[in-house]
């Protein structure tokens, strides 16, 4: 994968099914050993991997027997700490597809060479074991997505830090509290943030008007008050939703690019938000 700078635009992420439509082939010549394998690859996202950071690796088989994979380690150029698993998918013929979830790591955030996944496959019938490269599709859209995401979020940090302040019960209206925006050593000019968005479970109530904070050398911290409420009540969609406590941020850095981030929310803040919600929702204690 080649990464190009591209403009983030405000508004949350949402990364689906996104992967390159090109497959390139892996195989070998046949042998006693066993048939030729003939298997490709994508690399696709769902919301279950989002939580996670791990993508799948979409196997193919456009060979004409089954073929058994015991092993799929990504090797991706633009990231760090991407990582192997031990599987053991079987990959039907007919080009079936076998998604296998492995971590991507972190975006480097550099130029760098195109992605490929290295697959350990044999024949059905077969004991011989074959160390296959299959190539990514080049340019991936993807790839190239969550890098940027990554890109933006180590951008905004080492210029800010966002966080939320002390939470207070405010009744039925839900939980009085606040962003706190505070400048770092290594940031230059002036840092906006020009949106904060809630989420499914949790509706945050902001004042009116952009930025909603600056931060500059002379003002380095701001605080900006917010009202957290539940958004939905319904026990289903907090069973279900993958990312109940995302928060995402919009910052501009001396008034460039809109970049996109979440902001921290550890785990004490995350139970104070989850009793809230149970409490007004009178739906039951979390566990």
């Amino acid at each position: 994968m080649r990464w190009r700078p591209v403009l983030l635009v405000s508004g949350v992420v949402v990364l689906l099914a996104l992967a390159g439509a090109v497959a390139v082939r892996a195989g070998r010549s046949s042998s006693p050993a066993g048939p030729a394998l003939h298997l490709s690859a994508t690399a696709e996202q769902w919301r279950v991997h989002e939580v996670n950071r791990q993508l799948a690796i979409a196997l193919h088989n456009n060979g004409d027997v089954p073929v058994h994979v015991t092993r799929v380690e990504p090797v991706l150029p633009s990231f760090d700490g991407e990582a192997g698993v031990d599987t053991d998918a079987v990959l039907p013929v007919g080009g079936l597809r076998v998604d296998v979830p492995v971590p991507y790591g972190t975006g480097t955030c550099a130029t760098a060479a195109a992605s490929h996944v290295v697959v350990d496959a044999r024949a059905e019938g077969s004991t011989v074991v074959e160390h296959l490269t299959l190539a990514l599709p080049d340019p991936n859209p993807l790839l190239d997505r969550l890098l940027r995401a990554d890109c933006a979020t180590q951008r905004i940090q080492q210029s800010v830090t966002l966080r939320f302040g002390p939470w207070t019960d405010a009744g039925d209206s839900g939980l009085r509290g606040s962003l706190l925006v505070e400048r770092t050593a290594a940031a230059t000019g002036t840092i906006a943030v020009l949106e904060l968005d809630g989420n499914v479970m949790y509706a945050l109530t902001l004042p009116t008007g952009t930025p909603l904070a600056t931060v500059t050398a002379a003002e380095p911290t701001a605080s900006v008050p917010l009202t957290a409420s539940p958004g939905r009540c319904d026990a289903h969609a907090l069973a279900e939703i993958k990312k109940p406590f995302e928060f995402l941020a919009t910052v501009t850095l001396d008034g460039g690019d809109k970049l996109i981030t979440a902001v921290p929310v550890p785990d004490a803040d995350r139970k104070t938000l989850d009793t809230m919600l149970r409490r007004i929702c009178k739906l039951p204690p979390a566990g």
